[in-house]
Order: structure tokens, then C-alpha cells, then sequence
């Protein structure tokens, strides 16, 4: 009888000791479970980049030429005498307008015994005299320049242009000019001509740019600049040159698609200055990252902090 009855509590206490381990078990068990997927809850959070933001809009945007050049006038111009004899009458100074036809000087071509009627001298061209090349007094022959006339409108400004641009700069182009004498200006101008020959020692070809000057502003002898525009495209696509980045030896653009960063291969047409010409890849209206692309990949998550 005490013999049973110790078996019994023997069980009693082992039966209780293994529910007392199982118990502890699987609290661990539990508890190993829980770590478990906190770990994976956090290996499964994604990172977002934060990006700035500009959307591509329609615009108009030209290819230009940059050119420096020096004023001419349009026509210039050497006066004669038709007969020989000496300067008698000077009737205008440096600086004087003159018009067609007008008389400049007379030339007495009386000699020994012999009294003409003092012979005019006219010119030949309306315009400015530039120059007065004789004096009072001095005898000249036909072969001798009297007076230089140029004519101050229009006028026109010479550049060069290398050769790897020969096919951008044509007759009829329309040019803006901006000149140091007058600063924040702009003057409009035309390529009005071409030389077809390339210049051996520069390696340039001129071209001749007409610049309406009807306020005779613009001097002969000025020194400027010029932007030839070769092309203007209106309403087209156009996004900020920074936005490229380089990806398989390819320019790429990100345009954030549903908070990811979606990467694209556009076709691009003319870059002016700070920005580019999109011809395919991308629409109107759509946001391309332009600070924080650089380490980007397709798919990424981002967000936007600032649109421009």
C-alpha cells in the first residue's frame, strides 16, 4: 500500500516537472517566433530617396552659334577727280552727312594762260564722310582718293566661324548682337553673306551679318558679339540638361512612375544652355528627378521633397 502510493506521487511530481518544462518550451519557442518576425518585418521596410522634382513642359528652344565680330560699314567708298588741277574749295568735313550727287570740293584745273571753270566733285553715294584725304591748295591727279564716304545704314559685322559649323550658318539666319559700347542691348541683324572659300591660316570661314541702324548708333570699328540661331524648335518637349545621368554608356533620365523612379532612354534633340530638347521618351507634364538621380536604379522607391 505505501509502496503505490509513493509510485504515484513519483508520477505526479514527473508528470508535473515535463508540463512544467513544456510550458517553458514553448514560451521560448514563442518567443523565438515573435523575434523572428520583427527581424523579418524590418528586412522587409524598404528604404525611400528623396528626390527634387521638375516637370517636363512644351517651350521653345534654338540651337545658336556664339560668335564675336567688329563692326564695318555696309558700303564704302573713294571719291575722285575726273580732271587734274588743285583742291580749291573743300565743302565738307569728317563727320558731315552728304547725299548722293552732292559736291564735295572743286578742282581748278586753270593753267598758265589758261582759266576753266573750277570742276566739282561729287559723291557718289549718300552717307558719312569719313574721311577728308586732301588739303586746300594741293594739286591732284585722277588717280588720287579725295574723300572717303561710307554708309552708315546699314552697317554690318564680320565673324569667323570654324569649320565643323559650316552647315549651321546660312544666308537669311537671324542673328541677335550685342555690342560693348552698349551694354543690356540688343540689336537684330540678318546673314546676309557667306564666303565659300575656308581662310588656310585660321581654318574659319566669314560670314557678313546686315544690322539695320537707322539712329547711326552702331560705329564702324565697334567690337560685339553674336548668336546665330541654326534652329528654333517651338513646342516641343524640354526638361533640364541635369536631370541626364550615364547608365550603360547611355544618357538616362528617372521620371518618377507610382513612387518609384522609372528609368528611361530619351532621344534628344537641341541643347540650349541649361536645358535639352526631348524628341521621344518622354510626355508633357511628367516628373523628372533632377537632384537625386545620380545613384538611382530602376524601381527604386522615392519621394518627392521638392518640385520646381
Amino acid at each position: 500500500m505505501k509502496k503505490g502510493f509513493r509510485i504515484a506521487i513519483i508520477l505526479i511530481l514527473v508528470l508535473g516537472a515535463v508540463a512544467g518544462l513544456g510550458k517553458v518550451a514553448y514560451k521560448r519557442y514563442e518567443d523565438r517566433m515573435n523575434i523572428l518576425k520583427i527581424k523579418k518585418k524590418k528586412e522587409t521596410i524598404s528604404i525611400s530617396t528623396p528626390v527634387a522634382v521638375t516637370k517636363a513642359r512644351r517651350g521653345t528652344i534654338e540651337d545658336m552659334l556664339s560668335l564675336t565680330g567688329r563692326i564695318h560699314a555696309h558700303s564704302e567708298v573713294n571719291i575722285f577727280s575726273t580732271v587734274p588741277g588743285k583742291v580749291k574749295n573743300i565743302l565738307i568735313s569728317e563727320g558731315d552727312k552728304v547725299k548722293k550727287d552732292q559736291v564735295l570740293l572743286y578742282i581748278d584745273r586753270s593753267e598758265a594762260g589758261l582759266v576753266y571753270a573750277p570742276t566739282p566733285v561729287k559723291s557718289t553715294i549718300e552717307g558719312v564722310v569719313k574721311r577728308v584725304m586732301v588739303e586746300k591748295g594741293a594739286y591732284i591727279v585722277p588717280q588720287n582718293p579725295l574723300v572717303q564716304v561710307i554708309d552708315m545704314n546699314p552697317v554690318e559685322m564680320v565673324v569667323h566661324f570654324p569649320e565643323k559649323d559650316v552647315k549651321k550658318v546660312k544666308k537669311g539666319m537671324t542673328c541677335s548682337i550685342e555690342l560693348i559700347a552698349f551694354q543690356n542691348k540688343i540689336f537684330r541683324g540678318t546673314v546676309y553673306k557667306v564666303s565659300p572659300v575656308l581662310d588656310p591660316m585660321s581654318g574659319t570661314l566669314e560670314a557678313r551679318i546686315l544690322i539695320q541702324n537707322q539712329a547711326e548708333l552702331i560705329k564702324p570699328g565697334m567690337f560685339g558679339s553674336t548668336d546665330i540661331i541654326a534652329r528654333r524648335h517651338s513646342n516641343t518637349i524640354i526638361i533640364p540638361v541635369a536631370s541626364i545621368v550615364v547608365r550603360d554608356d547611355k544618357n538616362a533620365v528617372f521620371v518618377v512612375k507610382d513612387g518609384t523612379a522609372d528609368m528611361r532612354f530619351p532621344k534628344f534633340g537641341i541643347k540650349q544652355g541649361e536645358s535639352i530638347e526631348v524628341l521621344e521618351g518622354i510626355r508633357e507634364g511628367e516628373k523628372v528627378i533632377v537632384i537625386g538621380q545620380q545613384n538611382l536604379n530602376q524601381g527604386d522607391k522615392v519621394s518627392i521633397m521638392e518640385e520646381y
